[in-house]
């Protein structure tokens, strides 16, 4: 079903009495299990037949990982979350950037501690479950969620508790981005301008989701790639820090930054972070314009040549009226050319 614009669900009222049960405590759910269901029950089966490129997506059995498989241990990792089991989480951690396991104890007694209720787990499942539903549209995976929150709508609108549909739609589609935005390709008013359409009690739990997600979402990518990182956006999350700072020159200092997973609060270089001097369009970027994979494409460029080409990108984008701009390319100096998402979003790509 390649190019969807929605997901049809072929049992209908086998999955909410499966759902219902649970909700009400007469039947056991886990989501793993809901996610079969869903396979069995939706296009997003077609998910085992799109593979995720790259070395690191690729088991130690030697088979490269699909999006169909992604999900399925997304979903067991927020199963593994819920059950505590500090033995799974340890074996996905990053070398390269390691969790303590007194760190990963912690994560796992906040996440115990929180006694969703199984509304919200319903909630947070089916958010997990259609992150990557937006794939089925056929555009980058980069701004899938896009899509993804016009595709993946209906079964939302048919399975989550009806006072957690915004949460789940929130969680969907801002998974990625609240990364991307500790990163500063994503500036922190694309996230809290939908956080504020939520009732100020789901907040937390809005924001909560997104740290759930980040830590099961790296695990889910493969042995050896959840990262300290990942875990310090989660304790931000679940404290409701991780939205505090949305400066121009905060964000600024995170795309300079040659390590950004290692930038973190105090850490930043004030010196990165000076007024740019290269006029309102750039200005009017940092405020407002996501730059998707700026750090892919400028990784090992220097920090003044990382600011002459984000002044490059930044007049591009005004001259192109789009939303937003995704690098998919190294050649920023190529012509870009403007795509909209179903949502409505405009999206310069530059770089193909």
């Amino acid at each position: 079903m390649r190019n969807a614009t929605r997901l049809p669900i072929a049992d209908h009222d086998r999955l909410r009495t499966v759902i219902d049960a649970f909700r009400r405590g007469d039947g056991a759910l886990t989501a793993l299990g809901l996610y079969y269901e869903l396979e069995r029950a939706t296009p997003l089966v077609e998910l085992h037949t799109m593979l995720r490129d790259g070395p690191r997506n690729r088991g130690e059995n030697g088979l490269q990982q699909s999006y169909g498989d992604h999900n399925r241990l997304l979903m067991l990792g927020l199963d593994k979350l819920v059950a505590g089991d500090l033995d799974w989480y340890r074996g996905r951690v990053d070398p390269d950037d390691p969790v303590a396991d007194a760190d990963l104890a912690e994560v796992l007694h906040t996440v115990t501690s929180l006694d969703l209720t199984r509304d919200a787990l319903v909630a947070l499942w089916l958010a997990g479950a259609l992150h990557d539903c937006g794939m089925l549209a056929g555009r980058s995976a980069t701004v899938d969620v896009e899509d993804g929150v016009v595709i993946g709508r209906e079964i939302i609108d048919a399975l989550c508790p009806a006072d957690l549909r915004d949460l789940a739609v929130f969680a969907l589609r801002h998974h990625d981005y609240i990364k991307d935005v500790c990163l500063g390709e994503v500036p922190v008013t694309l996230v809290t301008d939908d956080l504020d359409e939520l009732d100020v009690a789901m907040r937390p739990l809005a924001l909560g989701a997104l740290g759930l997600v980040q830590v099961a979402g790296a695990a889910s990518l493969g042995v050896g790639r959840l990262s300290a990182f990942r875990v310090r956006i989660f304790h931000r999350c679940l404290d409701g820090t991780v939205l505090e700072d949305g400066s121009r020159a905060n964000r600024l200092r995170r795309l300079l930054a040659p390590v950004p997973e290692m930038v973190d609060g105090d850490r930043l270089d004030p010196a990165l972070g000076a007024e740019p001097a290269n006029g309102e369009a750039m200005t009017r970027l940092l405020d407002r314009v996501p730059v998707h994979r700026w750090h892919r494409v400028a990784a090992g460029v220097d920090d003044h040549r990382r600011l002459e080409l984000l002044s490059g990108i930044s007049a591009a984008w005004e001259r192109s009226g789009a939303d937003r701009v995704v690098l998919s390319g190294p050649d920023l100096a190529a012509p870009g050319r403007v795509e909209t998402a179903l949502n409505g979003t405009r999206l310069l790509v530059i770089g193909a």
